[in-house]
């Protein structure tokens, strides 16, 4: 992969960070995989809107989606896990810039 692609591909993992909700889903993705109706159970948000959400972590390259039956597991990508663990603190929240 080529220096300039690799940084378009960090760039846009970065931007698709911007949201609330996709913040929060990562949150919870960093405590292990998660399914979809278990998102939405969390965050209070209609299918629909998790779904949004979660395909743009996924095509952003934030996380995976792995099938499992008929069931759609989601899992942190290992690349950006340690990235992630820096930015937040041991209890899961964010640390302040």
């Amino acid at each position: 992969m080529s220096e300039r692609s690799a940084r378009s591909r960090w760039a846009e993992a970065f931007a698709s960070l911007g949201s609330e909700p996709r913040l929060q889903i990562v949150e919870r993705l960093m405590q292990g995989p998660i399914r979809c109706q278990e998102v939405q159970a969390g965050l209070g948000l209609s299918q629909p809107a998790v779904s949004y959400h979660l395909s743009k972590l996924e095509r952003a390259g934030v996380l995976r989606k792995e099938r499992n039956g008929t069931r759609n597991c989601y899992r942190i990508e290992s690349r950006l896990e340690c990235v992630l663990k820096l930015c937040m603190k041991e209890d899961g929240s964010w640390n302040t810039l």
